[in-house]
Protein backbone atom coordinates (compact mmCIF):
# COMPACT_ATOMS: atom_id res chain seq x y z
CA UNK A 1 0.00 0.00 0.00
CA UNK A 2 1.93 3.23 -0.69
CA UNK A 3 2.30 6.24 1.35
CA UNK A 4 -0.67 8.95 2.00
CA UNK A 5 -4.59 9.34 0.09
CA UNK A 6 -4.40 12.29 -1.12
CA UNK A 7 -4.75 11.08 -4.95
CA UNK A 8 -8.28 9.48 -3.88
CA UNK A 9 -11.81 10.19 -3.40
CA UNK A 10 -11.89 11.14 0.20
CA UNK A 11 -15.45 11.37 2.07
CA UNK A 12 -14.99 13.05 6.01
CA UNK A 13 -17.88 12.13 8.00
CA UNK A 14 -18.27 15.06 10.76
CA UNK A 15 -19.41 15.02 14.05
CA UNK A 16 -20.03 18.95 15.05
CA UNK A 17 -21.02 18.26 18.30
CA UNK A 18 -17.75 16.19 19.27
CA UNK A 19 -14.95 17.82 21.63
CA UNK A 20 -17.72 19.56 23.43
CA UNK A 21 -19.12 21.23 20.22
CA UNK A 22 -15.82 22.75 19.50
CA UNK A 23 -15.19 20.01 15.93
CA UNK A 24 -17.49 22.43 13.83
CA UNK A 25 -15.14 25.21 14.04
CA UNK A 26 -11.90 22.83 13.72
CA UNK A 27 -14.03 21.53 10.26
CA UNK A 28 -15.18 25.11 9.02
CA UNK A 29 -10.80 25.87 9.58
CA UNK A 30 -9.77 22.90 7.43
CA UNK A 31 -11.86 23.23 4.11
CA UNK A 32 -9.98 25.82 3.01
CA UNK A 33 -6.84 24.08 3.37
CA UNK A 34 -8.39 20.90 1.90
CA UNK A 35 -9.38 23.29 -0.78
CA UNK A 36 -5.90 24.98 -1.85
CA UNK A 37 -4.33 21.44 -1.80
CA UNK A 38 -7.00 20.40 -4.63
CA UNK A 39 -8.18 17.11 -2.97
CA UNK A 40 -11.00 15.28 -4.43
CA UNK A 41 -13.17 15.20 -1.63
CA UNK A 42 -17.04 15.80 -0.04
CA UNK A 43 -18.54 15.74 3.53
CA UNK A 44 -21.53 15.81 5.39
CA UNK A 45 -22.44 16.27 9.01
CA UNK A 46 -23.60 13.61 10.68
CA UNK A 47 -27.22 12.88 11.41
CA UNK A 48 -28.25 11.17 14.73
CA UNK A 49 -29.56 7.34 13.07
CA UNK A 50 -28.80 8.28 10.01
CA UNK A 51 -24.51 7.92 10.08
CA UNK A 52 -24.66 4.61 8.71
CA UNK A 53 -27.00 5.04 5.52
CA UNK A 54 -24.61 8.78 5.15
CA UNK A 55 -21.43 6.78 5.04
CA UNK A 56 -22.71 3.82 2.78
CA UNK A 57 -24.58 5.95 0.15
CA UNK A 58 -20.97 7.74 0.22
CA UNK A 59 -19.08 4.51 -0.74
CA UNK A 60 -21.76 2.67 -2.95
CA UNK A 61 -23.32 5.00 -4.75
CA UNK A 62 -20.26 7.96 -4.66
CA UNK A 63 -17.56 5.55 -5.47
CA UNK A 64 -15.46 7.40 -2.12
CA UNK A 65 -12.35 5.38 -1.39
CA UNK A 66 -11.57 6.81 1.98
CA UNK A 67 -13.75 7.51 5.03
CA UNK A 68 -12.28 10.27 7.52
CA UNK A 69 -14.46 10.07 10.90
CA UNK A 70 -13.74 13.48 11.83
CA UNK A 71 -14.86 13.70 15.72
CA UNK A 72 -14.15 11.30 19.05
CA UNK A 73 -14.35 7.33 19.58
CA UNK A 74 -18.12 7.24 19.19
CA UNK A 75 -17.67 8.71 15.72
CA UNK A 76 -15.37 6.01 14.85
CA UNK A 77 -17.64 3.18 16.42
CA UNK A 78 -20.21 4.52 14.06
CA UNK A 79 -18.54 4.47 11.24
CA UNK A 80 -17.17 1.15 11.30
CA UNK A 81 -20.26 -0.12 12.04
CA UNK A 82 -21.10 1.27 8.61
CA UNK A 83 -18.01 -0.14 6.63
CA UNK A 84 -18.24 -3.99 8.13
CA UNK A 85 -21.45 -5.90 7.77
CA UNK A 86 -21.33 -9.91 7.87
CA UNK A 87 -17.80 -9.64 8.89
CA UNK A 88 -16.75 -8.11 6.51
CA UNK A 89 -15.89 -4.86 4.27
CA UNK A 90 -19.29 -3.41 2.39
CA UNK A 91 -16.18 -2.70 -0.59
CA UNK A 92 -13.18 -4.65 -0.39
CA UNK A 93 -10.89 -1.41 -1.10
CA UNK A 94 -11.70 1.09 1.36
CA UNK A 95 -9.58 3.07 3.68
CA UNK A 96 -10.64 4.40 7.00
CA UNK A 97 -9.12 7.52 8.75
CA UNK A 98 -9.45 9.08 11.98
CA UNK A 99 -9.09 12.51 12.18
CA UNK A 100 -9.56 13.07 16.44
CA UNK A 101 -11.33 16.37 17.23
CA UNK A 102 -13.28 14.73 20.09
CA UNK A 103 -12.94 15.23 24.08
CA UNK A 104 -11.87 11.57 24.65
CA UNK A 105 -10.31 10.13 21.60
CA UNK A 106 -8.65 7.72 23.78
CA UNK A 107 -8.19 5.47 20.39
CA UNK A 108 -5.75 7.78 18.96
CA UNK A 109 -3.52 7.63 21.64
CA UNK A 110 -2.73 4.60 20.67
CA UNK A 111 -1.94 5.34 16.81
CA UNK A 112 -1.12 9.08 17.32
CA UNK A 113 1.65 10.29 19.30
CA UNK A 114 0.06 12.83 22.00
CA UNK A 115 -3.07 11.45 20.81
CA UNK A 116 -3.23 14.00 18.20
CA UNK A 117 -2.73 14.39 14.26
CA UNK A 118 -2.64 17.22 11.99
CA UNK A 119 -5.08 16.81 8.70
CA UNK A 120 -2.18 17.28 6.30
CA UNK A 121 -0.47 14.79 7.99
CA UNK A 122 -2.91 12.46 8.12
CA UNK A 123 -4.04 12.71 4.36
CA UNK A 124 -0.38 12.82 2.41
CA UNK A 125 2.36 11.29 5.08
CA UNK A 126 0.30 8.49 6.86
CA UNK A 127 -0.02 4.79 4.89
CA UNK A 128 -2.77 2.59 5.21
CA UNK A 129 -2.42 -0.85 6.76
CA UNK A 130 -4.52 -3.66 8.11
CA UNK A 131 -5.44 -3.63 11.35
CA UNK A 132 -7.67 -5.99 13.90
CA UNK A 133 -11.23 -4.81 14.78
CA UNK A 134 -13.50 -6.87 17.22
CA UNK A 135 -17.13 -8.27 16.78
CA UNK A 136 -19.57 -8.37 19.73
CA UNK A 137 -22.73 -10.69 19.41
CA UNK A 138 -24.80 -10.52 22.21
CA UNK A 139 -27.09 -13.53 23.12
CA UNK A 140 -30.40 -11.65 21.70
CA UNK A 141 -29.08 -11.18 17.97
CA UNK A 142 -27.20 -8.18 17.28
CA UNK A 143 -24.01 -7.69 16.31
CA UNK A 144 -21.90 -4.63 16.67
CA UNK A 145 -18.19 -4.08 15.74
CA UNK A 146 -15.41 -2.25 17.87
CA UNK A 147 -11.93 -0.63 16.73
CA UNK A 148 -10.60 0.18 20.28
CA UNK A 149 -12.78 -1.54 23.27
CA UNK A 150 -15.43 -3.00 24.91
CA UNK A 151 -15.89 -3.24 29.02
CA UNK A 152 -19.11 -4.01 30.85
CA UNK A 153 -19.15 -3.54 34.75
CA UNK A 154 -18.42 -0.64 36.52
CA UNK A 155 -16.18 1.14 32.69
CA UNK A 156 -19.87 0.60 31.19
CA UNK A 157 -21.51 2.39 33.61
CA UNK A 158 -18.85 5.03 33.20
CA UNK A 159 -19.26 5.62 29.66
CA UNK A 160 -23.63 5.90 30.37
CA UNK A 161 -22.70 8.47 33.37
CA UNK A 162 -20.65 10.30 31.05
CA UNK A 163 -22.77 10.26 27.80
CA UNK A 164 -26.33 11.00 29.72
CA UNK A 165 -28.02 13.93 28.91
CA UNK A 166 -26.14 14.90 25.64
CA UNK A 167 -22.59 14.29 27.76
CA UNK A 168 -23.71 16.94 30.16
CA UNK A 169 -20.93 16.13 32.37
CA UNK A 170 -18.32 16.32 29.62
CA UNK A 171 -19.72 20.01 28.59
CA UNK A 172 -19.44 20.80 32.17
CA UNK A 173 -16.19 20.35 32.75
CA UNK A 174 -15.32 20.86 29.03
CA UNK A 175 -12.30 18.27 28.97
CA UNK A 176 -13.20 14.65 28.17
CA UNK A 177 -10.24 13.44 30.78
CA UNK A 178 -11.50 14.81 33.66
CA UNK A 179 -15.29 14.22 33.27
CA UNK A 180 -14.26 10.36 33.02
CA UNK A 181 -12.12 10.32 35.65
CA UNK A 182 -14.55 11.81 38.35
CA UNK A 183 -17.59 10.05 37.12
CA UNK A 184 -15.24 6.88 37.31
CA UNK A 185 -14.14 7.25 40.80
CA UNK A 186 -18.35 7.87 41.29
CA UNK A 187 -19.19 4.52 40.17
CA UNK A 188 -16.16 2.89 41.22
CA UNK A 189 -17.16 3.75 44.69
CA UNK A 190 -20.71 3.02 44.49
CA UNK A 191 -20.44 -0.49 42.00
CA UNK A 192 -23.31 -2.60 42.47
CA UNK A 193 -21.16 -5.87 42.07
CA UNK A 194 -22.49 -9.25 40.42
CA UNK A 195 -21.52 -12.65 39.72
CA UNK A 196 -20.22 -13.13 35.78
CA UNK A 197 -18.51 -15.79 34.08
CA UNK A 198 -16.03 -15.16 31.44
CA UNK A 199 -15.08 -18.58 29.52
CA UNK A 200 -12.07 -18.26 26.79
CA UNK A 201 -11.18 -21.07 24.58
CA UNK A 202 -9.19 -22.94 27.18
CA UNK A 203 -9.92 -21.18 30.66
CA UNK A 204 -12.96 -20.02 32.88
CA UNK A 205 -13.50 -17.63 35.11
CA UNK A 206 -16.12 -16.49 37.79
CA UNK A 207 -16.45 -14.54 40.52
CA UNK A 208 -17.45 -10.54 41.09
CA UNK A 209 -15.24 -8.23 38.84
CA UNK A 210 -15.22 -4.76 38.82
CA UNK A 211 -13.56 -4.03 35.83
CA UNK A 212 -14.06 -6.69 32.71
CA UNK A 213 -13.09 -5.61 29.27
CA UNK A 214 -11.60 -6.48 26.19
CA UNK A 215 -8.84 -4.02 24.29
CA UNK A 216 -7.65 -3.83 20.47
CA UNK A 217 -6.04 -0.50 21.65
CA UNK A 218 -4.27 0.56 24.67
CA UNK A 219 -6.45 3.03 26.24
CA UNK A 220 -10.41 3.82 27.58
CA UNK A 221 -12.27 6.06 29.56
CA UNK A 222 -10.17 9.64 28.55
CA UNK A 223 -6.64 7.64 29.07
CA UNK A 224 -7.08 4.68 31.46
CA UNK A 225 -4.40 2.37 30.44
CA UNK A 226 -5.99 -0.71 31.01
CA UNK A 227 -4.70 -3.43 28.44
CA UNK A 228 -0.96 -2.20 28.50
CA UNK A 229 0.46 -4.80 26.26
CA UNK A 230 -2.61 -4.44 23.10
CA UNK A 231 -1.48 -4.36 19.45
CA UNK A 232 -3.57 -3.55 17.06
CA UNK A 233 -2.02 -6.14 14.62
CA UNK A 234 -1.25 -9.31 16.38
CA UNK A 235 -4.69 -10.93 16.15
CA UNK A 236 -5.95 -10.74 19.44
CA UNK A 237 -8.11 -8.97 22.38
CA UNK A 238 -6.55 -8.52 25.31
CA UNK A 239 -8.80 -9.56 28.60
CA UNK A 240 -8.26 -7.72 31.79
CA UNK A 241 -10.89 -8.63 34.80
CA UNK A 242 -9.75 -7.01 38.15
CA UNK A 243 -11.51 -8.24 41.24
CA UNK A 244 -14.10 -7.01 43.55
CA UNK A 245 -12.30 -4.46 45.93
CA UNK A 246 -13.21 -2.40 48.89
CA UNK A 247 -13.68 1.46 48.79
CA UNK A 248 -10.10 2.11 50.73
CA UNK A 249 -8.81 -0.31 48.08
CA UNK A 250 -10.31 1.27 45.26
CA UNK A 251 -8.68 4.53 46.45
CA UNK A 252 -5.02 3.29 46.63
CA UNK A 253 -5.65 1.39 43.07
CA UNK A 254 -6.80 4.33 41.00
CA UNK A 255 -4.01 6.34 39.72
CA UNK A 256 -3.30 2.56 38.50
CA UNK A 257 -5.19 2.83 36.05
CA UNK A 258 -4.16 5.81 34.20
CA UNK A 259 -0.19 5.43 34.99
CA UNK A 260 0.01 1.93 33.11
CA UNK A 261 0.83 -0.09 36.23
CA UNK A 262 -2.81 -1.84 36.37
CA UNK A 263 -1.48 -5.20 35.81
CA UNK A 264 0.00 -4.78 39.44
CA UNK A 265 -2.98 -4.37 41.09
CA UNK A 266 -3.73 -7.67 43.37
CA UNK A 267 -5.54 -10.38 41.76
CA UNK A 268 -5.68 -8.84 38.66
CA UNK A 269 -6.39 -11.22 35.26
CA UNK A 270 -4.45 -10.33 32.11
CA UNK A 271 -4.70 -12.63 28.95
CA UNK A 272 -4.60 -12.70 25.11
CA UNK A 273 -7.29 -14.07 23.66
CA UNK A 274 -9.24 -14.30 20.55
CA UNK A 275 -12.86 -15.22 21.93
CA UNK A 276 -14.21 -14.04 25.13
CA UNK A 277 -18.23 -15.09 26.68
CA UNK A 278 -19.54 -13.31 29.04
CA UNK A 279 -22.07 -13.98 31.08
CA UNK A 280 -23.69 -12.28 34.65
CA UNK A 281 -26.05 -13.01 37.00
CA UNK A 282 -27.86 -9.89 36.15
CA UNK A 283 -27.93 -7.91 32.83
CA UNK A 284 -25.44 -5.31 32.70
CA UNK A 285 -24.16 -2.97 30.06
CA UNK A 286 -22.00 -3.62 27.31
CA UNK A 287 -19.92 -0.17 26.51
CA UNK A 288 -18.50 -0.45 22.74
CA UNK A 289 -15.85 2.23 21.71
CA UNK A 290 -17.90 4.24 24.33
CA UNK A 291 -21.69 3.54 23.22
CA UNK A 292 -23.82 1.11 24.74
CA UNK A 293 -25.79 -1.11 22.02
CA UNK A 294 -26.57 -3.84 24.38
CA UNK A 295 -26.09 -5.69 27.63
CA UNK A 296 -24.50 -9.42 28.71
CA UNK A 297 -24.70 -12.12 28.24
CA UNK A 298 -22.71 -11.84 24.43
CA UNK A 299 -19.41 -13.08 22.90
CA UNK A 300 -16.81 -10.51 21.44
CA UNK A 301 -14.04 -11.99 19.49
CA UNK A 302 -11.33 -10.44 17.02
CA UNK A 303 -11.38 -10.48 13.25
CA UNK A 304 -7.61 -10.09 12.75
CA UNK A 305 -6.33 -8.00 9.84
CA UNK A 306 -9.74 -6.98 8.38
CA UNK A 307 -9.36 -3.05 8.24
CA UNK A 308 -6.94 -0.75 6.35
CA UNK A 309 -6.23 2.21 8.04
CA UNK A 310 -3.93 5.41 7.68
CA UNK A 311 -1.50 5.09 10.52
CA UNK A 312 1.40 7.42 10.56
CA UNK A 313 4.64 6.06 9.02
CA UNK A 314 6.65 4.33 11.82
Amino acid sequence: MSRGVKDKKLFFIVNPVSGGGTAAAVWDASLPLLDAAGYTYSWEYTRPGEICGQIRRAVLEKDAEVVIAVGGDGTLYDTINALVCDDKLIRSDIILAAYPTGSACDFSRSIYPGGKCSLHELIENSSPRLIDIGRCRFDQGDCRYFINSFDIGAGADTCEAVNDNSGKVKRFWRNGRIAFKLTALKILMNFNYTVTEIELDDEKFSGEYIIMGCGNGAYIGGGMILFPQASLTDGKLDLLLIPRKTRLQILKLFTKVYDGTVLDIDGVVYRQTGRARFASARPVAAELDGEIPGCAPLEVSVLGGLLPLLLPEE
